[in-house]
């Protein structure tokens, strides 16, 4: 941003709609996002400025494309966790079985990482990433 204003560009007091970002107004007076490199169509209506982007339908594209990476996300997260449950499960019957101390110690180790990886996983899955 701060090469647009050396570079001539004027920092508005409006924001992106798309990013909520500082717009500018280049030298030939057209507005545009930084963020989004896009350009900003600003709209007049009873003295009240209201932004629309050139491109609504990408926008909306975007936000169902956005959509559809959470539902694939929480479905990835869902396999991950069940094929991860599984394997708790045979190791912990391996380990139910075992007599061998360096084995016992090795599922132990084992088991820790894998709750580990599983409470990652859920913290993961609940913020939503």
């Amino acid at each position: 941003m701060a090469e647009l204003l050396r570079s001539g560009h004027t920092m508005l007091n409006l924001a992106c709609p798309i990013c909520n970002n500082p717009l500018f107004r280049n030298k030939d007076n057209e507005i545009l996002c930084p963020i989004c490199n896009k350009r900003v169509l600003v709209k007049k209506d009873d003295n009240n400025q209201q932004i629309s982007n050139m491109s609504l339908e990408k926008r909306i594209i975007n936000n169902e494309k956005l959509i559809k990476t959470k539902i694939n996300s929480d479905i990835k997260f869902k396999s991950l966790k069940k094929i991860i449950e599984e394997k708790i499960d045979y190791i912990s019957q391996k380990l139910k079985i075992e007599t061998q101390i360096d084995l016992i110690e090795r599922y132990v180790k084992i088991l820790t990482k894998i709750y580990d990886l599983l409470n990652k996983i859920d913290d993961n899955a609940s913020a939503g990433i």
